[in-house]
């Protein structure tokens, strides 16, 4: 969204430089899904408004929630 790249550069000052940039929520999830391993938690926890890419907190953990359960086997 609208505040990325102020989030990657304040990762980077503290040292996080493996960092995966996504347009969107369903694209981060599935980056997220493909470096996971056995036993790993994929957490959605924004850090900010969403507004420029959903209407509302509860359509974007619908995406969420669907995205996820769309890479089920």
């Amino acid at each position: 969204g609208d505040t990325a790249s102020a989030i990657e550069e304040a990762a980077k000052k503290h040292g996080f430089f493996d960092i995966q940039k996504s347009d969107s929520l369903q694209r981060a999830v599935k980056l997220a899904y493909n470096a996971a391993m056995p036993g790993d938690v994929v957490l959605l926890s924004p850090a900010c408004a969403s507004w420029d890419m959903f209407e509302s907190f509860e359509e974007r953990g619908r995406v969420f929630k669907e995205t996820v359960y769309s890479l089920k086997g």
